[in-house]
């Protein structure tokens, strides 16, 4: 609910767009700027013959992003809505001849819970995970589901293509499935940690949780004139009645942007 966009920091919520640095940065804001910065809208949202729904971003380098990351790089941003689900699909070019570069990439999903302790992520058991709440120490995740009940901020390595998160919005399931994303953070700053973000509400940690797919414990290296494609579905997990699908698309944008 304080959240502020005013292209200095990310917004507590929706999808922040993590690039090209993961965490703290010496040439820029913490998370790199693709987070704070304005695309383009390339396609505005228009209905396919399938019925989905398409729109397309993109951005570019520009005097800006030169400042801090003197590369040129080109990202192109697809999102499909569909009764059920919501796909990412992101493609990061490199125009140069000569020139290779390095970045991080990552969709830092914030989802709207009822209640964050009744929650369980699956797809994590046996993942050896980054512990930043212990200085960086790593262990090896023992829980077939894992649940929150402190401060939780976690890299889980190469884990899975697919997660489920039990306990969403109306006590719904959602399904996380992504591709060329070897990484999954999980973050609730519980209490303490809320308290001392300014655009975090003190009594709002309760209600969201952060499962996040990425490419951020090892860089993507681009040579010159390659891209590289990953992607993300977000499906919620139930069976709605014919006349149910406005209210589909509805809940679903609740779970998506944090609403």
């Amino acid at each position: 609910k304080l959240a502020v966009f005013d292209g200095k920091k990310a917004i507590r919520g929706g999808i922040p767009f993590v690039f090209p640095q993961f965490g703290p940065w010496n040439f820029g804001p913490q998370h790199g700027f693709g987070r704070v910065v304005r695309w383009t809208l390339e396609r505005a949202p228009e209905r396919l013959p399938s019925g989905d729904v398409e729109a397309v971003f993109s951005l570019m380098d520009n005097e800006i992003t030169r400042s801090m990351w003197n590369y040129p790089f080109r990202i192109t941003y697809r999102l499909i809505l569909r009764e059920k689900e919501l796909h990412f699909h992101i493609g990061v070019y490199n125009p140069s001849k000569d020139m290779t570069f390095s970045f991080n990439l990552l969709l830092h999903t914030y989802l709207k819970v009822p209640d964050v302790r009744r929650c369980q992520i699956t797809g994590l058991h046996g993942c050896t995970f980054v512990d930043k709440t212990r200085d960086g120490a790593i262990y090896q995740e023992g829980r077939d589901a894992v649940t929150i009940n402190e401060w939780t901020d976690r890299v889980y390595q190469h884990t899975p293509q697919e997660h489920i998160i039990t306990n969403v919005v109306s006590g719904r399931k959602m399904r996380l499935q992504k591709y060329n994303f070897p990484d999954t953070v999980v973050w609730n700053p519980w209490m303490e940690k809320a308290r001392e973000c300014q655009d975090f509400g003190d009594d709002e940690y309760p209600n969201m949780i952060c499962v996040e797919a990425g490419h951020v414990s090892t860089p993507v290296i681009l040579l010159p004139g390659t891209a590289f494609e990953a992607s993300q579905i977000l499906q919620v997990l139930w069976s709605p009645t014919p006349s149910s699908g406005s209210f589909t698309n509805a809940l679903f944008l609740r779970l998506c942007f944090l609403l």
